[in-house]
């Protein structure tokens, strides 16, 4: 479950670094991508029951559950829903308490962003500037899955700004963080070290809050699965295999 902004081959690289070797489905999530952007509907369990239902189409009897940022919040949300259908929970940069600096960042970018670009190489300026530091094959991964082309042309965001507003509006929804000790679920928690969203201090409470947790942090910002997709993979193949 992708964060807020992104979509579902958001996780190619992390995809490219499993190599087969676990089953993995992607959606896009509400107002994201290719999926459906209403008016309304965007409250944690409007986003579980779209889950279920995934899981359902693809039968997914008892997946882990892997979420970042606001992926994570609602896989977070739906494991407490419905713990008969989550093996695990592996949140990644993601917990509790958002610090401000990356609140600030997430609403700039959702909200503040240019509504379309006349070109991609205007969109791409546009990246760079933006989310700094990644390979030009990250890039090219958002050029192709964060837009799409408009009627003249230009390239358009394929994600919703009003649907991201209302998520924004939910995601400090403390009625999930504050049930956090009701999961029971081995639960891996993954932090980015340079990430200005999720700091030491919140992760090591949540490994004290959790009753199986474990937690491994990588040289990474917010985007630990564009930053580091390969030692990602690894960290969640060692799971998988401790879990079963």
């Amino acid at each position: 479950m992708h964060g807020i902004g992104n979509y579902g081959r958001y996780w190619d690289f992390f995809a490219d670094a499993v190599a087969g070797r676990l089953r993995l489905v992607a959606p896009d999530a509400r107002g994201h991508g290719d999926s459906v952007k209403p008016d309304d509907g965007y409250a944690p369990a409007d986003f579980v029951a779209d889950a279920t239902r995934v899981m359902d189409a693809a039968a997914l009897e008892r997946p882990i559950v892997v979420g970042h940022s606001m992926g994570g919040f609602h896989a977070t949300a739906l494991t407490l829903a419905r713990p008969d259908r989550v093996r695990a929970l592996v949140l990644v940069d993601v917990g509790p308490r958002i610090e401000a600096a990356g609140d600030s960042r997430a609403r700039r970018l959702s909200l503040g962003r240019p509504d379309r670009f006349d070109d991609e190489a205007a969109a791409l300026a546009y990246l760079r500037e933006t989310s700094p530091g990644y390979s030009d094959a990250v890039y090219a991964n958002r050029i192709a899955w964060v837009f799409r082309r408009d009627e003249r042309g230009g390239l358009v965001w394929r994600s919703s700004k009003h649907a991201l507003a209302k998520i924004l509006d939910t995601t400090k929804v403390i009625g999930v963080w504050a049930r956090l000790a009701e999961i029971a679920c081995p639960v891996l928690i993954v932090r980015g070290t340079r990430s200005p969203s999720f700091s030491d201090g919140t992760a090591r409470t949540m490994l004290t809050t959790l009753r199986d947790a474990r937690l491994v942090e990588l040289d990474a910002g917010h985007n630990v699965a564009l930053d580091r997709p390969r030692e990602l993979a690894d960290a969640v193949l060692e799971f998988v295999r401790e879990v079963g």
